[in-house]
């Protein structure tokens, strides 16, 4: 293998002869969901967030001054609608589980985030926290930062046109805890669904959002005072009112394979290793963009409102085996895929799409490859493979009762050819993203969907016909949910 990428993939697969060797989960032990904070000051959300609640079926005006002379209003709705807490559930004899606006693998929530404002009258210049259980801003530093934040997001315009950006990061322990070394995987597929309410809620607002996936990794673990081997950047997001921010024309590749494999130490765990590998490092050439062009698939949203959908969104726990309309799966599909808004997708045409057809109205049950530039439905195999999804799924029922599934994929040499081993981290993150969209379509139009991250891998491949080259990234079930 020509890349550590294709390895800790290789390396972190499930498969039905091993998977009973990795090891029993101590409930006990489990850490904690939030951070710790100091008992300092914080910037208090919760009075801006009552009002939300009393007309939450009613979509934000995006003709309001967002983000322009107050903070404060736009990103209580954008935090709390991209990662805040939306339910609390109690336990028999366990901690209570904390439900967020984001779905993530076993409740783990590994995704962090963190805010920079600048010139504004209601909250002071600086860093912050987004700390979801208290509905609060910790501060991290106070004054701007922008210039910091320019050179380690690689000088790139926007960020010296925003007035607020997003930064997201992972925690491994939250998520290895349970998942062991595939831990890493399921960070960034978290991360992507944050990322994705997170670009919904600004389109609903009206504001310019621009995704910057490239930024020198040890910058910002400075800045945020994060501890490599435990929290790490994965991701900004530059916010302004609309017209304010350039487009971003593409994505920054990490070193080549070779030399990223150099900076590894052999005694980290094998995520850290590859998060290492992925790295942006200032000692280091920077290699040019990869420049891509945003689809030409448009979509009507209509009278979408990711607030109110948000709030109803449940990973669905069960399907009853019903059939949906074709127009009702491929309206699901663009939505997805739209381009209209910000141009969200990290590494545009990196991504393979595969629909495993159960009960579609006006499509027969088989396996069909899905054209991301138009996508065209073309049938690969034809028959019903309930028996093989279910396997597929670690023997869960809740695969084999989909009406359809979409399985995301990647040809690891050549994402790895394009963006180095950061090429992945990109890849997963589309993948997190296409599936929190899917999801929350599903839902306003009735149905239900769920994302499944532990899967047998070369299971999926032999079902696709696929070269074990090709990693299986995540698979998006939909269905009818059971009453």
């Amino acid at each position: 293998m020509s890349s550590f990428t294709e390895r800790y993939h290789e390396l972190t697969k499930y498969r039905p002869e091993t998977i009973d060797k990795l090891g029993t989960v101590h409930w006990e032990e489990q850490p904690e969901p939030f951070k710790d904070v100091s008992p300092g000051k914080k910037i208090d959300l919760i009075p801006h967030l009552k009002p939300l609640f009393s007309d939450i079926e009613i979509a934000p005006d995006p003709t309001l001054p967002w983000l322009r002379d107050e903070a404060l209003p736009a990103l209580t709705r954008l935090l709390y609608f991209t990662l805040g807490l939306t339910a609390r559930m109690s336990s028999d004899g366990g901690p209570d589980l904390f439900l967020r606006a984001a779905p993530s693998a076993g409740g783990l929530y590994p995704t962090e985030v963190y805010v920079a404002v600048k010139d504004f009258p209601d909250l002071p210049s600086g860093l912050y926290h987004y700390h979801s259980q208290k509905s609060a801003l910790i501060p991290v530093w106070e004054g701007d930062f922008f210039a910091d934040l320019q050179y380690h997001f690689l000088n790139h315009p926007v960020v010296a046109e925003s007035r607020c950006m997003v930064l997201f990061t992972g925690m491994y322990g939250r998520s290895a805890w349970r998942y062991k070394e595939r831990a890493y995987r399921r960070i960034l597929l978290d991360t992507g669904h944050a990322a994705g309410n997170l670009l919904e809620m600004a389109e609903s607002l009206g504001l310019d959002a621009a995704v910057l996936g490239g930024f020198y990794d040890g910058g910002i673990d400075e800045l945020l005072f994060l501890t490599r081997k435990e929290e790490f950047p994965l991701l900004g997001i530059a916010l302004g009112p609309h017209g304010s921010l350039s487009k971003v024309e593409g994505q920054v590749p990490s070193a080549p394979p070779n030399e990223a494999a150099k900076l590894v130490d052999v005694n980290d765990p094998m995520q850290v290793q590859q998060n290492t590998c992925e790295r942006l490092y200032a000692a280091l050439p920077l290699r040019s963009i990869v420049t891509t062009l945003p689809s030409s698939i448009h979509f009507d949203i209509g009278g979408f409102n990711p607030q109110a959908v948000i709030l109803q969104r449940r990973s669905t726990r069960k399907f009853n085996g019903g059939s949906i309309l074709l127009k009702e799966a491929e309206d699901m599909l663009r939505f997805a895929f739209r381009s209209d808004g910000s141009d969200w997708q990290l590494a545009p045409g990196k991504m393979g799409l595969h629909l495993v057809v159960f009960a579609v109205e006006g499509k027969e049950p088989g396996i069909y490859d899905l054209d991301p530039e138009t996508l065209d439905w073309n049938m690969k195999r034809e028959g019903d493979f309930r028996e093989d999804l279910r396997g597929i799924g670690l023997g869960q029922d809740l695969p084999a009762q989909c009406s359809f599934a979409l399985i995301h994929t990647a040809d690891m040499a050549g994402l790895v050819s394009t963006y180095g081993d950061r090429g992945y981290r990109y890849a997963c993150m589309d993948a997190g993203q296409t599936g929190e969209r899917i999801q929350l379509w599903a839902v306003h139009r009735g149905f239900g969907s769920s994302g499944i991250g532990g899967y047998y891998d070369d299971w999926a491949n032999e079902l696709l016909n696929l070269p074990l080259t090709h990693g299986i990234l995540y698979l998006t079930v939909v269905g009818v949910p059971e009453e």
